[in-house]
């Protein structure tokens, strides 16, 4: 790919775009802004280039005083082009859709680390249009009707698009435009610098919701902050423990510090008697109940990644533990909260396998967790083969689990070699309506690596006996189809 015809296609675009606007634009120094906004990436998939926004002073005072709110930060109404005078200035040129086209079929070309290496060098061009876009207006007949300070962004209301946007307006503007998001990152860069026992409880006040006066936390950096926390104390790992640990007792940070536990993994002796107790504990009568309750599902969840499921099942066996709580805790490794861990646990289905013989009143319960839609892990390349092995579980959730998590391109064309056999005979011989249909989402998935099983999508897409499956062959054959053609996958 022409990675600078690219670049000069878009800067061009947006040139053609906005110099119009500015010329019938009446007022002078009162355009503030344009934005690069609206781009959609799809991991592995679509990548839409965004549009060219633009606003002025006289259009934001005419919001009256929901404009003057804000933090100066990317979700004030100053800096979100959807509300702006002038929103979308798409051209629907010919020259822009032939971009994206390239654009397209360099990212979806090949692998994922494919896709990544031309997600990253897009926005690089991005960024490089909207620091020429700035000039060039700088530059033009036209620069009158700019105001002082004016900038153009990459806009994405996000952590990277906070990232996106320091890189297109340098420091000093982004400090002066984007106030909020400077301190927060001065603040970071301040944290950063402290000794790693301060810097610890900075980060658990945070997690708490409580400002620390001596390490200059205030209160509402606290409540901004404690999802950073999260990240920060995970990132610790078990020298975090013994501050996390005490955390447990409390009902308010009780969920938070349960699952960083579980993510950090260290499955010590003190850990697991610790939530274990906090499993056991009866839940209170108050206001904070619901809270609470959650708070012992985490905890259970938490035993499970550490190793702890015979545990659970044992007091569900006993009667000490309700259904629910050991349902939820039983799932939990094989949902998202997994994707966050240090070094989660390998994928292993005998737990859930085991519990027709053992506790068989908790499988339905089991199963709302695990069913379609819940969400699931991300498979590990050296977890394949006990995907495989789910494939063929006589547990219907197991199976369907296992397709699920199957459809992972990012492993590589060695998994793909095994998997795209085992997820072709799945559609075939499963008796199960939802393993077939996950099955060929997942070989939907493979792309390329799954071109050999074109006649099982033509024979799904004509024969299953459900609409359903037979719905999602004829989209998976179309993607064979643009594959054929040399197009990217829609």
């Amino acid at each position: 790919m022409d990675w600078q015809a690219f670049e000069q296609t878009l800067l061009d675009d947006a040139l053609a775009q906005v110099l119009p606007a500015l010329r019938a634009h009446p007022l002078r120094s009162d355009v503030y802004a344009v934005a690069l906004a609206g781009i959609y990436r799809e991991h592995d998939g679509p990548i839409h280039l965004p549009t060219v926004a633009m606003n002025s002073e006289a259009a934001l005072a005419g919001a009256g005083d929901e404009a003057s709110e804000g933090e100066g930060t990317l979700y004030d109404l100053r800096w979100n082009p959807a509300d702006w005078c002038w929103p979308d200035m798409a051209s629907g040129s010919a020259a822009m859709a032939a971009a994206e086209a390239t654009l397209a079929t360099e990212a979806q070309g090949g692998d994922v680390a494919q896709w990544e290496a031309a997600d990253r060098r897009c926005i690089d061009a991005l960024v490089r249009v909207c620091q020429r876009l700035r000039d060039a207006l700088h530059a033009s007949a036209v620069a009158d009707r700019l105001t002082p300070g004016f900038a153009v962004l990459l806009h994405e209301d996000s952590d990277e698009g906070v990232a996106m946007a320091l890189r297109c307006l340098g420091d000093e503007a982004f400090a002066r435009l984007l106030p909020g998001h400077a301190a927060d990152l001065a603040e970071a860069a301040r944290v950063a610098a402290l000794p790693d026992a301060e810097r610890l409880r900075y980060h658990l006040a945070c997690l708490a919701h409580q400002p620390a006066p001596e390490l200059g936390l205030t209160r509402e950096q606290a409540q901004r902050h404690g999802e950073a926390a999260q990240r920060a104390l995970r990132a610790f790992g078990p020298a975090a423990i013994p501050a996390l640990l005490p955390l447990l007792a409390r009902t308010e940070t009780q969920c938070e510090a349960a699952r960083l536990l579980g993510e950090i993994g260290a499955a010590t002796p003190e850990v697991v008697a610790a939530l274990r107790a906090q499993v056991l504990r009866a839940v209170p009568r108050s206001s904070l109940r619901h809270l609470a309750q959650a708070g012992r599902n985490i905890c259970a969840g938490a035993l499970a990644h550490l190793g702890d499921s015979a545990w659970l099942l044992q007091q569900a066996q006993a009667g000490t533990l309700g259904d629910e709580c050991v349902a939820q805790g039983l799932s939990s490794p094989y949902g998202a909260f997994r994707n966050r861990a240090l070094d989660p646990l390998p994928l292993d289905y005998r737990p859930v396998e085991s519990l027709p013989a053992v506790q068989p009143a908790l499988l339905p319960l089991v199963e709302q967790w695990l069913r379609p839609g819940k969400g699931t892990c991300t498979l590990r390349l050296h977890e394949v083969d006990e995907a495989l092995r789910g494939l063929q579980s006589p547990l219907t959730v197991v199976r369907q689990h296992a397709a699920m998590v199957l459809g992972e391109r990012a492993l590589g064309a060695e998994a793909g070699a095994r998997t795209v056999p085992a997820l072709a005979h799945a559609v075939v011989h499963d008796s199960d309506e939802t393993v077939r249909y996950l099955a060929v989402l997942a070989l939907d998935d493979w792309r390329g690596a799954a071109v050999a099983q074109r006649p099982l999508a033509e024979a799904t897409a004509r024969g299953d006996g459900s609409t359903k499956v037979r719905d999602a062959a004829q989209r998976w054959l179309q993607v064979l189809d643009d594959l054929a053609a040399g197009v990217p996958p829609r």
